[in-house]
């Protein structure tokens, strides 16, 4: 049989069922267009509510992120005030804050300090509702105590330490909420509406001239029975109209969308027409497509049939150019016979694809293996930098605990420790300056520098420490820069150092320093006749961790973090540094470039003032040590009584509290990271308190940038530490001179 013949059967079982139920399916669609305009009607209501409810979250959850804040918890008002500025919704939403008796302490729609109106009876009730339940609280509209204008408000809890109790809340302006619902695309038709529990009209972008006013009372009273629901009442215009409502979960607030009830039926009387016109339409073009086209869907299947044998046979050209050349006139079964042709074509490129693919996955894995084995070299490295010092340090340690051992020997121990320990520092503080430096946290110091000056501080501080074994010569020529003198010291150092440490005893480093004026920048030159650079190494040699092949004993050290460390910090100076070498045992050559400064140039800007001179205070004798860690508070007190100092220890900052009021000590060292109370909090309590406010104040701490020290004065402490902290740097506190 023939698909023609296939296709009239088709037809003929298509028709019959659908002539007996023809009336049946029309009026089934009437109700279901009805039906389904109304669910749209429902959805757009429930849409709504999820937009306000989505904005009202978003105020609660901007609302208690400004209620941790930290200047509200200090009392900072102003501060709290510039804070709730900036969390402010622009000028439809502004931020009050409310005591627990509902006045209101801060609004931001007007400056700091203004005078703010008692608070009427409702904002009382809402202020202590909050307060009890410690929930939020959604008000009605309602009449702003300042503007005087109709507003709706959000309001959270705000509980602080020490029993105070606050209440913030974000102000919605009268026509905040008609914006956010008139940004929903509806028909022009439709009328939205927010009303509050109250039945006042808090929104209607068609109609803003009736916010404030009662709503329907027919919807005010269904929506007071249901969660949602739909009736069908006149408007208060006269309008037939259907309007759906819907409760929103957060507010209690009804959204209601009301639509003219003849907008529906009309709807659903045209796309019955439309599916019995369309349907009667469909039965004609099937019956004719049945009989004209049946040959040509016959003929287009055998060419789909003949184009996916050519597959088989020759992978798919030959069917791509009988597609091409004949068309059956039947977009579909043309497109197929040119998808079958193109079959062929896309599994050659798919194999040409996964060829490459496995090619990159190679390569891929080949880097990743290359960052892993870097990664475990880091780590034996830096596990060699630390056991090389620790082992010194457990050894001397273990030597001062014999009691016959001869005093040369315990000077030796001693000397160990202190320079093992200062070693370690220094591996410590390469790694902490990599980690600021990658996350662009260093600051510099900006100063004028004399260039020359710095490398020949660095050449004799090595001369002294015993580290140059090699002819060093220096060329130096006057060269000043701009530039932070303790970084400038850092990148010379790790230069000269390097230099040093792969460069043999007896052989030569050159130290070389011009000022290239028309250029406007200082060259330094450190050349060496050394181990050299491989040409492998040299695409590398300023990343992180890389180092040319090193001996299982290590000799040379380090953790291949120096070069890259010189590279940031040369950067952010504007300059530049290159190496250069003829290869493995040809020795290598560094050229750092800085710019010069400029003769007559404004440094103001840029020159910090000098530290405020020395003045002489009482002398100390008694010493409060506040440290929770064992360890390191017996060893500082240790030291401080053998120099002299009568010593109070505590443990905790309660403990450490009451001895500072009992024994009235010279000077308190305390430390920042303590459990329960930290030093922040005890340097606040010990300046309020009259009898230890004028107690000295020294913070210990493990960080030690910038910020850091800036934030330890500003809670009251007179000098600020990092750990580990040199018994050194507390002669000047100890001596009775003040260094701040």
């Amino acid at each position: 049989m023939r698909i023609r013949a296939y296709l009239l059967i088709m037809i003929g079982a298509i028709i019959l069922p659908i002539s007996l139920f023809a009336a049946i399916a029309l009026q089934t669609l009437l109700s279901s267009e009805r039906e389904a305009a109304l669910q749209a009607l429902g959805q757009s209501a429930g849409a709504t509510a999820l937009v306000v409810d989505r904005e009202l979250s978003s105020a609660e959850a901007a609302l208690r992120v400004l209620a941790r804040s930290p200047h509200l918890a200090q009392g900072d008002m102003a501060g709290f005030y510039q804070h709730a500025k900036s969390a402010d919704r622009g000028e439809g939403g502004r931020t009050i804050l409310f005591d627990a008796g509902g006045q209101q302490l801060i609004n931001t729609v007007v400056p700091l300090g203004s005078k703010l109106p008692p608070p009427p009876d409702y904002v009382r009730v809402r202020t202590r509702q909050v307060i009890e339940t410690q929930k939020t609280v959604v008000s009605d509209l309602i009449t702003g105590a300042v503007q005087q204008i109709p507003v709706t408000t959000i309001n959270v809890p705000v509980p602080l330490s020490g029993g105070r109790r606050y209440v913030l809340g974000s102000v919605f302006a009268p026509d905040y909420f008609s914006k956010l619902i008139s940004r929903r695309p509806v028909p022009s038709s439709w009328v939205v509406s927010v009303i509050d529990r109250s039945g006042h009209i808090i929104a209607r972008p068609s109609e803003p001239a009736r916010l404030g006013r009662l709503a329907n009372p027919g919807l005010v009273k269904a929506a007071a029975d249901a969660e949602r629901g739909l009736i069908r009442a006149p408007t208060h215009d006269g309008v037939d109209a259907y309007q759906a409502f819907v409760h929103s979960p957060m507010s209690g607030w009804t959204v209601a969308v009301a639509v003219p009830a003849g907008e529906i039926e009309g709807a659903a009387r045209h796309a019955v027409t439309l599916a019995a016109a369309g349907m009667l339409v469909a039965l004609l073009c099937a019956t004719l497509a049945a009989v004209i086209f049946g040959r040509r869907l016959a003929a287009a299947i055998g060419g789909a049939a003949q184009a996916a044998t050519r597959l088989s046979e020759d992978g798919g050209l030959a069917a791509v150019n009988a597609a091409a050349a004949g068309s059956s006139g039947i977009a579909e079964f043309d497109e197929l016979q040119r998808s079958i042709g193109e079959a062929g074509l896309k599994l050659a490129r798919s194999e040409t694809e996964r060829a490459s693919l496995l090619q990159r996955e190679q390569q891929a894995r080949k880097l990743a293996e290359a960052q892993v084995r870097i990664r475990d070299d880091f780590l034996a490295m830096l596990s060699h930098e630390l056991r090389n010092p620790l082992s010194g340090i457990l050894g001397a340690a273990q030597l001062l605990r014999i009691e016959n051992v001869n005093p040369v020997q315990k000077r030796h121990a001693q000397d160990i420790l202190l320079r093992q320990g200062k070693h370690l520092t220094r591996i410590v503080d390469d790694l902490l300056d990599l980690a600021r430096l990658a996350r662009g946290k260093v600051r510099l110091d900006m100063r004028p520098v004399e260039l020359a000056s710095v490398v020949e501080a660095v050449v004799d501080s090595l001369r002294m420490a015993g580290r140059v074994e090699q002819q060093l010569s220096c060329r130096l020529a006057p060269a000043w820069i701009l530039g932070d003198r303790t970084r400038i010291e850092q990148v010379v150092g790790n230069l000269v150092a390097n230099a040093l440490k792969y460069t043999p005893a007896q052989g030569r480093i050159e130290i070389e320093l011009t000022a290239d004026g028309d250029g406007g920048q200082a060259c330094l030159v450190v050349r060496d006749s050394g181990v050299g650079i491989a040409p492998e190494l040299m695409p590398t040699l300023f990343e992180t961790f890389v180092q040319g092949a090193v001996s299982l004993d290590r000799a040379q050290g380090g953790l291949g973090i120096g070069l890259s460390l010189v590279r940031s910090l040369v950067t952010l100076h504007g300059g530049t540094i290159a190496a250069a070498s003829e290869g493995s045992g040809k020795g290598s050559t560094f050229t750092l470039r800085l710019p010069l400064l400029k003769e007559g140039a404004d440094t103001a800007a840029v020159v910090e003032s000098a530290p405020p001179a020395a003045t002489e205070a009482s002398k100390i004798s008694t010493v409060l040590l506040i440290e929770d860690n064992n360890d390191a508070r017996h060893m500082l007190s240790a030291q401080l009584t053998a120099a002299g100092y009568q010593v109070f220890e505590a443990d905790n900052g309660v403990d450490g509290i009451a001895l500072a009021r009992r024994e009235r000590p010279d000077l308190a060292i305390v430390d920042i990271g303590l459990p329960g109370m930290n030093g922040y909090q005890i340097a606040a309590r010990l300046r309020r308190d009259p009898d230890t406010r004028m107690l000295r104040l020294v913070a210990l701490t493990g960080y030690g940038q910038e910020a850091d020290r800036q934030l330890a004065l500003n809670a009251g402490f007179d000098a600020h530490f990092a750990k580990p902290l040199q018994f050194e740097s507390l002669a000047d506190i100890l001596a009775g001179v003040s260094t701040h």
